[in-house]
């Protein structure tokens, strides 16, 4: 009797070499690190699936990177939009966080992206600043660029923050 394995491999056989190559990138996503073991660069499971790194966090302030990966690009070949958005998203949350008192967390009430230019590969840095914080909603504003410093996208957004109970 087959096992996956068996069915994995008889599947390759009949697949072109863009369909392997798109495989091989899946199997190296899933390999990144183990989902829901978050570690000091952690940004959250859809990050870590995503490579998203922390590389600078504070009061105010944070500084994401992200190796592109060709699994992530839309069908004309660039890097869907929805990564970068997932990166300023998760930017955003952690700009804000540290300000807030243990027991409390913020959430993303409204988020807008400019994109200002395609990316294919390389790596993409986004900074973001908390503009204005409130008892209830912070405002901040984001700026990702490539790894030549091109601005890439902006973007800005409104967190709730949920109080401790």
């Amino acid at each position: 009797m087959a096992g996956p394995k068996d069915e994995l491999r008889d599947a390759i056989d009949d697949l072109s070499d863009e369909q392997v190559q798109t495989v091989l990138s899946w199997f190296a996503m899933l390999n990144r690190s183990a989902v829901g073991e978050a570690g000091p660069q952690s940004v959250g499971t859809l990050g870590d699936a995503l490579g998203i790194k922390t590389e600078s966090r504070g009061p105010g302030h944070a500084r994401l990177r992200m190796e592109i990966d060709p699994v992530w690009h839309n069908p004309n070949g660039v890097l869907h939009g929805g990564v970068i958005y997932t990166m300023v998203d998760y930017s955003m949350g952690s700009a804000v966080q540290p300000n807030l008192p243990e027991g409390e967390y913020c959430t993303t009430i409204e988020a807008k992206i400019n994109y200002l230019s395609a990316v294919r590969e390389g790596m993409l840095t986004v900074n973001t600043e908390v503009v204005k914080q409130g008892r209830s909603i912070a405002f901040t504003e984001s700026k990702v660029t490539d790894d030549n410093g091109k601005l890439i996208a902006t973007g800005s957004g409104s967190m709730f923050i949920v109080r401790a109970q």
